[in-house]
């Protein structure tokens, strides 16, 4: 026993040894390595200081010589067009200044060049020659009479050949050079490859020492090296960490190797893994481990906080060995977190179904409310109406609820179809060019119409698109998220509040530009956890809002999911008392700027006057009476505005035409439009920009010598039709623009209407009639096809056609009218009459070869303003 200890510590020495020697001759090689590479460092840098101050200066110097040299033989060359005294004198004065600048090049290369210095003497000799000749050159020139021809050939003769000389010993010069520098590169190149060799054979010197070393160690550490491994590899295989640490001192002596990747940490001491528990469960394991009441396993399930603050669920299990000298704790830590999570995950589930359960409920509830009430109004007001059938006003009055009752149900009906086509995902986006313009001002007039009943102020502002209004998107569903958004805020604002609706070019790129939509409001507003909910279906912000305000709860959840499929995002801020602000930016692709029709305003040269107190509108109108050949000035006060007419009166050159705004602070519309009737009578066509409601205003503007009505805002097509009506009944009221009498819109047009329902087919033919149309009635698309192909050609202006009907559907009987040999097959306008209104509902009605598309049920005046079009558009 005692021979193998003592042959042990004999080996251990003499490994001791060779070690010492194996690191002095380590750093002996260490110090030639370092040796070697300052020397050959040395000789590289005195030959790139060759190569840098030498060949690259003399190959910059020459190409500068050779540039100047060009440019004498520009200047001299321009002189057989242009040989003026001035010219010459010019031309002399350049030569003299390029010899100058001549002089620092070719100095440089005499100095540096290391090539044959016979090269740098004959030019230098060329470019004296050179300079004599350019001398003659030049008196030759200024003698009387010298022609270009004369001129030319002398350059050629005396001038050229000396020219192209310098030329070519300048690039011969730039050629030598070149040729030294690659000798020198060469010269670092064999350094470079020496240094290399060197180096590689000092380094396989040191890494056979090193080899040599670590053998020895090697075999020193090897047993120990075996067994570590053995219990690395077992902590890399388990997804539990684990400590060793001294029962009485707490000292760590080994740290699995997966310790980090669990914990998040190295763990120096116990402490620093208390840090990562609450403090009660600290507690627990400082009072447990070690102290009399310890029994081994303990354990328990914690949570615990890595340091990069990540919550995590484990399982800490302590146990005691105690077969060893020194007692020792094994601590093991196992990660739960999954474990904790997915059951986290199974309770919030089933909660989640349990308050979507409960919020469905609550919602076919509301609906039931929701749906009776109208219902019950209809029912009730068709009992009175055929009750009060003597008395035309109760009816009348009766006829006015049922119809406000219908639409109000229809908008109940339209949320929950919505909501059940983005979750079915079968919503699909048009893509089609719209005037932002032209959807705002719409959107603003309804809005507008809606908060003004309710007693609330609106007001909106467009900015930041100039002439730049076209778009191409879905402005349907455009509109209906500026609408959810606007009812909600019209619903939950008092009367005495305000609504603002702010639209601007948020962001603007290459091929798409970001909207920027902010509906603001002094309404109610919403607490923090009412806005975290406000998105989710069937829910309001309080459950006591369906009750006191009505709607479904499906405003919002529709409006997002509407923001989302168009690749927009929104944003609500709220506070309760403090109203709500809605902001909404959607991305719409750039289009090309709407066709009006062709201005016949260029060859009148008309001159307009714009009085408006926003100088932004009249730069906008501005803007816009330019792009249809008006010429426009703006006065931003109505007494500025009268006393421009005065002063163009008085001039001699009235304004053609007066756009003038309603409301300003010093004078309004009506008074400014008196003033100018009394200066220049009738003959200046004056248009008013109203503030969306006209009919507040129109008789007394009529009165005072209005021409015409403009809406706010402002967008091209209607600046265009008011000003043409304006011009066209100038110097008179615009009654010829007024609305057809009520009952005339349809009359003289003959239509054919296919609809399998009986009733429906009674109300809308009956309504038709009411506005003046003949209707002939047939009960599915086979009936429709035949009745159009026995008709005459004229006999029917039009054909209205229902899509779902038994024999033939509607898409089928427009196909087979199209495919047909009638005469009228191509022109007839056929227009959808059907209760499926979605945008692909719509899509596929005109790509059966319908015009057009009225949902149901018929809105009479959208069906009259349709038919209309169409059929005058076929006729033109």
């Amino acid at each position: 026993m005692q021979k193998s200890v003592n042959d042990k510590q004999s080996s251990i020495e003499r490994s001791q040894r060779l070690s010492i020697a194996s690191t002095a001759v380590l750093i002996l090689l260490m110090i030639c390595y370092l040796v070697m590479t300052i020397s050959i460092s040395a000789r590289l840098a005195a030959q790139t200081e060759i190569i840098s101050n030498h060949p690259f200066e003399v190959v910059i110097s020459a190409g500068d010589a050779k540039l100047y040299v060009s440019e004498m033989s520009l200047r001299t060359g321009r002189l057989e067009r242009h040989h003026s005294d001035e010219d010459i004198q010019i031309a002399a004065d350049k030569l003299e200044e390029l010899y100058l600048l001549l002089e620092e090049p070719v100095a440089r290369i005499e100095d540096l060049y290391l090539g044959d210095a016979e090269d740098v003497r004959a030019l230098e000799a060329t470019l004296a020659l050179l300079k004599t000749e350019q001398d003659g050159y030049l008196a030759f020139c200024g003698q009387p009479g010298r022609t270009e021809g004369e001129i030319e050939a002398y350059a050629q003769q005396h001038l050229q050949p000396l020219y192209d000389r310098a030329l070519g010993q300048t690039e011969s010069i730039v050629v030598t050079a070149q040729e030294k520098k690659v000798g020198y590169g060469v010269t670092a190149e064999t350094l470079r490859v020496t240094n290399l060799a060197g180096s590689v054979v000092l380094m396989s010197l040191m890494v056979a020492v090193l080899v040599i070393s670590q053998y020895v160690l090697h075999r020193q550490r090897k047993e120990l090296v075996y067994r570590s491994k053995l219990f690395d590899d077992l902590s890399l295989s388990i997804d539990d960490a684990f400590i060793i640490r001294s029962a009485d001192t707490g000292v760590i002596s080994y740290r699995g190797l997966n310790l980090e990747r669990i914990l998040g940490g190295r763990m120096p001491d116990v402490e620093s893994l208390y840090r990562g528990l609450n403090d009660e469960d600290a507690q627990f394991f400082r009072e447990r481990v070690g102290g009399p009441r310890f029994s081994s396993p303990l354990e328990k399930l914690v949570e615990y906080t890595k340091p990069n603050k990540e919550k995590r669920w484990m399982l800490i299990r302590v146990y005691r060995v105690e077969d060893i000298k020194t007692p020792q704790l094994i601590t093991v830590f196992s990660d739960r977190t999954d474990e904790v999570r997915s059951r986290q995950a199974l309770q919030e589930a089933m909660l989640t179904a349990e308050r979507a359960n409960a919020a469905k409920s609550e919602f076919l509830s509301r609906m039931s409310h929701e749906i009776r009430t109208p219902l019950n109004a209809i029912i009730g007001m068709t009992t009175i109406a055929a009750a009060s059938v003597k008395d035309p006003a109760r009816v009348e009055d009766c006829l006015s609820k049922i119809a406000f009752s219908s639409k109000h149900l229809l908008l109940l009906i339209n949320d929950v179809l919505d909501m059940s086509k983005i979750e079915s995902s079968k919503m699909v986006l048009q893509n089609e060019p719209f005037d932002i313009f032209e959807v705002v001002n719409g959107f603003v007039s309804t809005v507008y119409a809606q908060a003004k009943g309710k007693g609330v102020a609106f007001s909106e502002t467009m900015e930041g698109f100039g002439g730049d209004t076209v778009f191409v998107g879905d402005s349907l569903r455009l509109n209906q998220i500026l609408l959810n958004l606007s009812s909600n805020a019209v619903k939950f604002t008092p009367p005495g509040g305000s609504i603002r609706l702010e639209v601007s070019r948020h962001k603007s790129g290459s091929t798409t530009d970001v909207l920027r939509f902010i509906l603001s409001d002094t309404g109610i507003g919403m607490t923090e956890e009412a806005l975290e909910r406000v998105f989710q279906p069937f829910e309001q912000a309080d459950a006591s809002i369906a009750k006191r305000y009505g709607g479904t709860g499906l405003g919002m959840s529709i409006t997002r999911n509407l923001i989302t499929l168009m690749g927009g995002q929104i944003q609500v801020e709220s506070a309760p008392g403090a109203g709500t602000t809605c902001i909404v930016d959607l991305p719409f692709e750039k289009g090309r700027e709407s066709r009006l029709p062709e201005p016949d305003f260029e060859r009148q040269g008309l001159r307009a006057l714009i009085v408006d107190d926003e100088q932004q509108v009249c730069e906008q109108t501005a803007a816009l009476l330019e792009k249809i050949k008006i010429g426009a000035e703006w006065r931003l006060s109505g007494a500025a505005g009268v006393e421009r007419v005065k002063q163009a009166h008085r001039e001699g050159r009235d304004v053609d035409l007066c756009l003038v705004d309603w409301k300003m602070p010093d004078m309004d519309g009506v008074e400014v439009t008196r003033r100018i009737r009394r200066e220049v009578g009738s003959e200046v066509p004056i248009v008013m920009i109203s503030a969306y409601d006209i009919s507040e205003v129109e008789q007394e503007a009529r009165a005072a010598g209005v021409n015409g009505f403009l809406p706010k805002p402002l967008y091209r097509s209607s600046v265009y039709a008011a000003i043409k009506a304006a011009l066209e009944h100038k110097g008179m009221p615009d009654a010829a623009a007024q609305e057809p009498p009520a009952g005339a819109s349809l009359a003289g047009f003959h239509l054919l209407m296919a609809e399998d329902n009986t009733l429906n087919a009674e109300i809308a033919a009956t309504l038709l009639r009411m506005n003046g149309a003949r209707v002939d009635c047939v009960e599915d698309g086979r009936q429709a096809l035949d009745a159009f192909l026995a008709s005459a050609p004229g006999d029917y202006d039009a054909i209205l056609m229902d899509v779902q009907m038994p024999v033939m559907d509607g898409h089928e009987a427009a196909r087979s009218i199209r495919a047909s040999a009638h005469s009228s097959a191509r022109t007839i306008p056929i227009i959808a009459t059907t209760a499926n209104a979605f945008s692909d509902d719509i899509s596929a009605a005109l790509a059966a070869g319908m015009d057009a598309h009225v949902s149901k049920p018929l809105d009479v005046a959208q069906l009259c303003r349709t038919l209309s079009d169409c059929i005058r558009k076929a006729d033109g």
